[in-house]
C-alpha cells in the first residue's frame, strides 16, 4: 500500500532519513522519528548507497496518461461556462451525456458519462439530471 503524502513529502522523508543516518542516528531511531519501519529505513539506505540521490528521488506515478491535457480540460470548462445552448443543445442544462458529446466534438475523445461526471466533480461542478421526454400514448 502506498504511504500517505505527496511525492515531494515522501521524497523529503527519504532524504531526511539519509541525513539522520549520516549524522550517526541508528536505523531504529530514524524509523521511530519518521514513523516508518526499520526495514524501510534499511531499504532506503541500501538504495541510496547503490544509486546515490537518484535512488531516493520521487518517481513518476505509473498509470495511463490522461486522454485530455490540462489545457484541454481548461478549454472544456470555458466551454461549459458559455452554456449548453451555445453548443446547439435545446436548453442550458449540462448533463453528463451532453458534456461527453461536447468532448467528442471539440477534442475527438470518447468518454462514458460516468467518467465525465468524475471530471466535472473534480472541479466542483454539480451533476444535473437528464431531461426526460414524456411520451403520450394516443
Amino acid at each position: 500500500m502506498r504511504p500517505k503524502g505527496s511525492q515531494q513529502t515522501l521524497e523529503w522523508r527519504r532524504h531526511r532519513a539519509i541525513e539522520l543516518l549520516d549524522d550517526g542516528k541508528s536505523p531504529a531511531e530514524v524509523a521511530d522519528f519518521l514513523g516508518v519501519s526499520r526495514n524501510t529505513v534499511y531499504r532506503w539506505r541500501r538504495r541510496y548507497r547503490r544509486d546515490g540521490r537518484d535512488g531516493i528521488e520521487a518517481k513518476p506515478i505509473p498509470g495511463r496518461p490522461p486522454r485530455l491535457t490540462d489545457r484541454q480540460v481548461e478549454q472544456l470548462f470555458h466551454c461549459l461556462e458559455q452554456g449548453a445552448r451555445a453548443y446547439g443543445f435545446p436548453s442550458e442544462r449540462w448533463t453528463q451525456a451532453r458534456v461527453a458529446v461536447l468532448i467528442q466534438q471539440k477534442f475527438g475523445v470518447d468518454f462514458c458519462a460516468f467518467h465525465v461526471g468524475r471530471i466535472l466533480a473534480s472541479r466542483g461542478w454539480s451533476l444535473q439530471k437528464s431531461e426526460y421526454k414524456v411520451q403520450t400514448l394516443i
